[in-house]
């Protein structure tokens, strides 16, 4: 987990109470997220809110599955059960089950790396600003009719 957080401390003692400190990495602050994400298998956010999320975008442009929190901005980045899964951020079960059919099949994670790879294009500055001149160009043109 990378971050120091207001809840760090808490999940810090979370991971000790559930007997799962040995698996957890509480890396703090990096500023090498790239190379973290280059050496991970899948990248998670599960939040309650999130405008259209950078750190998925860059988990999708590293060729990560991932799975995310079925809300705002992250369903526009993400298909269900394509470039990985939308979860509800209180079912564990469904989170779990989600993580458990990631981690047990390259093939599956492979190829929804994939697809985010191809799809977070969409979302590139170059793409963005061909998209802002085009609305920019037909208000102007639309108002010149008036």
């Amino acid at each position: 987990m990378c971050g120091d957080g207001e809840q760090a401390d808490y999940l810090k003692r979370l991971a000790k109470e559930l007997n799962v400190e040995d698996r957890v990495i509480f890396a703090g602050f990096r500023d090498d997220v790239f190379e973290i994400l280059k050496s991970s298998d899948a990248y998670m956010l599960i939040s309650y809110r999130e405008g259209l999320s950078r750190s998925l975008m860059e988990a999708m442009a590293t060729g990560l599955p991932c799975i995310a929190s079925k809300i705002r901005g992250n369903v526009d980045l993400i298909e269900d059960g394509v470039g990985g899964y939308l979860v509800d951020p209180d079912d564990v079960d469904e989170i779990a089950i989600a993580i458990n059919k990631i981690a047990q099949d390259v093939i599956l994670r492979t190829k929804m790396g994939e697809i985010n790879l191809k799809n977070v294009k969409v979302c590139s500055i170059e793409n963005i600003k061909r998209q802002m001149k085009k609305i920019y160009e037909e208000v102007l043109t639309n108002g010149k009719q008036s």
